[in-house]
């Protein structure tokens, strides 16, 4: 049940129309608005605001479990998904970027100011370093960071997820950023890993920067690296994409050959 909800979150998130209803976060924010109303302590409010929904998310799925044989939780679950995947249009971003980067580099990299990315504010990176990191990052968390977490644990862990990195966008609190930099550190080694089962594995083997594998870099700056490998430094942002699409592909492929063989 939990395969079929993802595919059909999947498959639902490519024919829905920014600010659909299944992707609202207005609540959210309320609810973190309210909770900040009533508690200073920016780690409490943290956990409150989080906790709650999880919660209430386990609480809800568990009471419809049985409803119309399961076929309840199943939509409830893949309209969470759907809730739980990125906002930003990155096929969209990337072909923008593409066509404007040729006759003016900056101006393309001010395009992709919109996309939000956790970066490092000490950075002293290029503009285009940090536009491109922008971009694998919106890619990143657009899908594999939400799969990486239902995969993990279901529903609730997938909104976790997507909440902690609506509010550390809004909010920019510390504590928001802080915990969204460990969420990330999981799902954004296992697919720095990917790149180089869909890229040069043997670049990267032997080039990669594997203390990056152990250490807090934050996922732009790794994502983007790891990827500059797998492609044997070929840059541009088609070539970030294409690594990304074919890691999606292999992904997929995989969850599906544990279901069968499973």
């Amino acid at each position: 049940m939990t395969f079929l909800a993802m595919i059909i979150a999947l498959s639902l998130h490519q024919v829905i129309q920014p600010g659909s209803f299944l992707q609202r976060d207005v609540w959210l924010f309320q609810w973190d608005k309210a909770v900040a109303a009533r508690i200073s302590n920016e780690a409490a409010r943290t956990l409150i605001t989080l906790g709650v929904v999880v919660l209430v998310i386990i609480w809800a799925l568990s009471v419809i479990d049985d409803w119309l044989f399961g076929l309840a939780e199943l939509l409830a679950t893949a309209g969470l998904f759907v809730w739980s995947l990125g906002r930003d249009d990155f096929h969209t971003a990337l072909e923008r970027y593409e066509a404007r980067v040729a006759v003016d580099s900056q101006g393309a990299c001010d395009a992709l100011g919109n996309i939000w990315a956790p970066l490092s504010l000490e950075s002293d990176s290029s503009a285009e370093t940090v536009a491109l990191q922008r971009l694998i990052y919106s890619g990143y968390a657009r899908w594999f960071a939400p799969l990486f977490y239902f995969v993990v644990g279901g529903a609730p862990l997938a909104v976790l997820y997507r909440g902690l990195s609506l509010l550390s966008a809004s909010e920019g609190s510390p504590v928001y950023l802080r915990v969204l930099r460990w969420a990330d550190w999981m799902p954004a080694r296992v697919l720095g890993l990917t790149f180089a089962l869909s890229g040069d594995f043997l670049a990267v083997s032997k080039r990669a920067p594997l203390a990056h594998l152990t250490d807090m870099t934050k996922a732009p700056q790794l994502l983007l690296e790891l990827a500059g490998v797998a492609c044997n430094s070929v840059g541009g942002a088609r070539v970030l994409g294409d690594i990304l699409y074919r890691s999606a592909g292999l992904w997929l492929v995989a969850l599906s050959a544990v279901l069968i063989l499973g």
